[in-house]
């Protein structure tokens, strides 16, 4: 069996590429996977396209 563990949210995040096509769940702000939105600003992907159910507000930094 593969082991799908990870050490860390930056060690799954960089398997996320440019123009990815990513889901997520949640309901309302508390439901907003902000540490997933943070650490894919940090690590520069750009190009997503994000299907949710919730109204996500973007923090997007230039």
């Amino acid at each position: 069996m593969i082991d799908k563990n990870a050490t860390s949210l930056t060690e799954v995040l960089s398997q996320i590429k440019d123009g990815a096509t990513i889901m997520i769940g949640g309901f309302g702000t508390a439901g907003q996977p902000a540490e997933l939105i943070d650490g894919l600003i940090e690590l520069g992907v750009k190009d997503l396209a994000v299907i949710s159910m919730a109204k996500l507000r973007a923090r997007i930094s230039n």
